[in-house]
């Protein structure tokens, strides 16, 4: 019998995750010729994106609004993604957007977005950013006493009162406390909404929303947060202020693989590296986040749940459902004519881009593995956590020998740390010089939120495509 190969064993390098595709990027894969003009024009890397899935995600985020009968919405988060194409969308679709400077308040102002419609939640806030918000009547969202400070000031100094909300952290959950660095303690809101209703200098600042900012994807969490808000959004109305809307911020979970097996057997496969129990398949036997103590294998995976069953509109409906004393969220914000605003980027840009890459070599390292390099940096695809978990797609115009190990996808910087991944994938065919990758759901903070240029290069271009036709419909060259 033939002797099985490591990458047919799966001990050489990671399980697959096999990435979730929409139908046209399914059908842009089959056009390589598509991908192969668009490198040849705009260079490498080139982000593509579409509207028309952005348009999709608004109603499928909104729907669980609509069947719980909740006012309310969504503010779509521009830090996700630098491109205009989307504000424009946002706005003919009838949401807000979330900024987080000035200048993507000035931006989105330009873009004509209404000033209602924008909510400023940017952290150190300066005096002319403040200044432009109020002048144009956005709703600033306050975190911390001294940005109240500054918010009066600004209001004296040009004689127009702020909108504003408060956003406050420290919401118990079974008997825990939620950490986050950001707002008030949630302790002090009766003190802060008692000063604020009975200082004269500061009766023109309306007090209109409550804010939370919670950091893990925990619908829990959410709902029991929005329940300690209403709470609070009842004592701030019985001491005059005009509450109409509570807001949960970002985090609305979306989904990057096709397959929950292969998730559960990536994380299984990791832990079980670490342990000892397999060889490792990431660079330098990095954990990912776990790490072994003893016989103990402690800390967490730093990934994002790139499989998960509550994505997208099953998250919101999991929140507004989250029940307390047999009331359920939603409920309860009606019964009060409170409005619920979520904060989603990521969400709302699933299935919206891809990313793709010319192959520049293949070569071996000094350990002897396998390196792909391609014509890119690692800001280019760069996630909060410690990897992207989405495999690439390599797209030939040729026959290719079939690769009987695994090998690591690398940047083109001058730095050892330039890998496209740290962990070593299965390419199932030995790509050559000229060959693309495709990075599939690129769109969400992978593509701009981190992206810097590096030794003379420009950023990369984005590139707006009708999934119909493939004609370019607008393209923004990258920028030094």
């Amino acid at each position: 019998m033939p002797v099985e190969s490591p990458i047919a064993s799966g001990r050489d390098c990671a399980p697959p995750l096999t990435p979730k595709l929409a139908p046209w990027m399914r059908r842009f894969l089959e056009r390589p010729d598509i991908a192969r003009e668009l490198l040849a024009s705009h260079g490498s890397p080139t982000h593509i994106v579409v509207t028309s899935e952005f348009r999709r995600n608004v109603k499928d985020l909104l729907s669980p609004f609509e069947a719980r009968n909740v006012s309310g919405g969504l503010f779509f988060a521009r830090k996700a993604n630098k491109l205009p194409w989307f504000v424009t969308a946002a706005k003919e679709e009838g949401i807000g957007v979330d900024t987080a400077s000035l200048q993507e308040v000035q931006e989105t102002i330009n873009l004509g977005v209404p000033p209602e419609q924008i909510v400023v939640t940017a952290i150190g806030k300066t005096r002319e950013l403040v200044a432009t918000a109020i002048g144009a009547g956005c709703l600033l969202v306050i975190d911390n006493a001294d940005e109240l400070d500054l918010v009066r000031a600004v209001s004296q100094s040009v004689g127009k009162g702020a909108r504003i909300g408060l956003r406050f952290s420290g919401y118990q959950v079974k008997s825990r406390k939620i950490f986050s660095r950001f707002g008030f303690p949630i302790e002090d809101a009766g003190s802060i909404l008692t000063s604020l209703a009975g200082d004269a200098e500061t009766t023109s600042q309306r007090v209109e929303l409550l804010h939370a900012h919670i950091d893990r994807y925990d619908t829990d969490e959410r709902g029991c947060a929005a329940h300690q808000l209403v709470r609070i959004a009842d004592l701030a109305r019985s001491l005059g202020h005009p509450i109409t809307a509570i807001d949960l911020g970002g985090g609305v979970l979306m989904r990057y693989l096709e397959s929950a097996e292969e998730w559960e057997a990536f994380g299984e496969a990791l832990i079980a590296s670490v342990r000892g129990e397999r060889p490792y398949w990431t660079f330098l036997n990095d954990g990912l986040g776990y790490y072994k103590a003893g016989d103990q294998i402690l800390g967490q995976p730093d990934l994002y749940p790139a499989w998960n069953r509550l994505s997208k509109e099953r998250f919101i409906s999991a929140v507004l459902d989250y029940t307390e004393d047999g009331s359920p969220l939603h409920r309860e914000l009606s019964d009060r004519g409170l409005k619920l605003f979520f904060e989603p980027g990521r969400a709302l840009l699933d299935n919206v881009g891809m990313t793709l890459s010319n192959v520049a070599f293949r070569k071996r390292d000094t350990l002897g593995n396998m390196l792909i390099g391609t014509l890119m940096n690692r800001m280019n695809l760069r996630p909060f956590r410690a990897e992207f978990c989405s495999d690439p797609i390599v797209l030939s115009d040729g026959p290719r020998n079939t690769m009987s190990e695994g090998a690591f996808i690398v940047g083109c910087l001058c730095s050892e740390s330039d890998l496209i991944f740290r962990r070593k994938v299965s390419l199932k065919h030995f790509p050559e010089p000229g060959d693309i990758m495709c990075f599939a759901n690129s769109a969400g903070y992978l593509a701009h939120h981190l992206e810097v240029g590096t030794h003379g290069n420009p950023l990369p271009s984005n590139v707006l495509m009708d999934p119909e036709t493939w004609e370019v419909r607008d393209v923004i060259e990258g920028r030094g």
